[in-house]
C-alpha cells in the first residue's frame, strides 16, 4: 500500500474510532474494572499504534493514583460516576502534553466544585457535549491539512530537484509533523503557565519528583509528634553550649 493511502486509512480510522460520543457514557455507576473495560473498547483505536491499551491505563491502582493526586474527584463507595469517566476522557486526551503534576493545576478548581457542598456544580457531561464536536471537527481538519501536507511536501522536492523516493518525501513529511505536534505542544504549555497558576510556596509542600513511568511519589509528612518533641531538645542543647 502506498503512504498516501495508508495516511488517508489511518486517519479516517483516527476521525472515527478517537473520540468517545456524549451518549456513550454510560449513567449507571461503573465498578474499576469495568472502567478499564469501557476505556479499552471506546479508545481501542490507540491500542493499535502501539501505545498501552486504555484499559491498562486506567486500572484501579492507576484511577486511585489520580484520586491521590488531586486531579480525579474521590468516588462514593466503590462505583465511579459518569462524571468520572467523562474526566478521566479529559485527562486521557491531555496526558500526551502534560505532566501529571501539570495536569494537577488545570483540574484542581474542578475538582474542588466536584467536592464543595456549596458552589454550584459544574455540568461536566454538558462540558464534553460541548468539546467534543470541536475535537471531531479539528481531526477533520486535520486530516485534510495532511493531505495538503503530502503536496507541499512533494512540491518542495521537486522545487529542489531532489531524488523523488518515499523515504525522502516520508522524511520530509514526519518533520513536517513533529513541528507542527510541536507548534501545539509549545501553545498548550504557554495558556498553562499563563492562566494556570503554580501552587503557593509552601501551601502543598515540595512537588514530588516524577517516578519512573511519570507518576510521582508522594513524600511522607512529618509526624507531628517527633517535631514537637525534637524542638525542645535543640533548644536545651543550644543552651549548653552557650553556658
Amino acid at each position: 500500500m502506498r503512504y498516501e493511502e495508508y495516511i488517508k486509512q489511518i486517519m479516517d480510522d483516527f476521525a472515527e474510532d478517537s473520540l468517545i460520543k456524549p451518549d456513550a457514557f454510560p449513567s449507571m455507576e461503573l465498578y474499576a474494572d469495568q472502567v478499564a473495560a469501557f476505556f479499552g473498547e471506546q479508545l481501542r483505536v490507540y491500542a493499535a499504534d502501539g501505545q498501552a491499551p486504555p484499559d491498562a491505563v486506567f486500572t484501579e491502582s492507576g484511577v486511585s493514583n489520580l484520586v491521590k493526586r488531586g486531579v480525579l474527584p474521590r468516588r462514593a463507595g466503590k462505583k465511579y460516576t459518569r462524571d468520572h469517566l467523562i474526566i478521566l476522557t479529559m485527562l486521557f486526551y491531555m496526558e500526551s502534553v502534560f505532566q501529571i503534576n501539570e495536569t494537577e493545576r488545570v483540574m484542581r478548581p474542578f475538582v474542588d466544585n466536584y467536592a464543595s457542598a456549596f458552589d454550584d456544580k459544574i455540568d461536566f457531561h454538558r462540558i464534553y457535549a460541548a468539546i467534543e464536536p470541536l475535537l471531531k471537527r479539528n481531526r477533520a481538519r486535520f486530516s485534510h491539512d495532511l493531505q495538503e501536507c503530502v503536496v507541499d511536501v512533494k512540491t518542495a522536492i521537486r522545487g529542489e530537484g531532489i531524488e523523488d523516493d518515499d523515504n525522502t518525501e516520508l522524511l520530509l513529511l514526519l518533520l513536517s509533523l513533529a513541528a507542527r505536534a510541536d507548534a501545539a505542544r509549545y501553545a498548550a504549555r504557554k495558556l498553562l503557565n499563563e492562566y494556570f497558576a503554580l501552587p503557593a510556596a509552601g501551601a502543598r509542600g515540595k512537588q514530588p519528583k516524577p517516578a519512573p513511568g511519570g507518576r510521582a511519589k508522594s513524600k511522607p509528612a512529618p509526624d507531628e509528634k517527633e517535631t514537637q518533641t525534637t524542638a525542645p531538645k535543640n533548644a536545651q542543647t543550644k543552651a549548653q553550649k552557650n553556658t
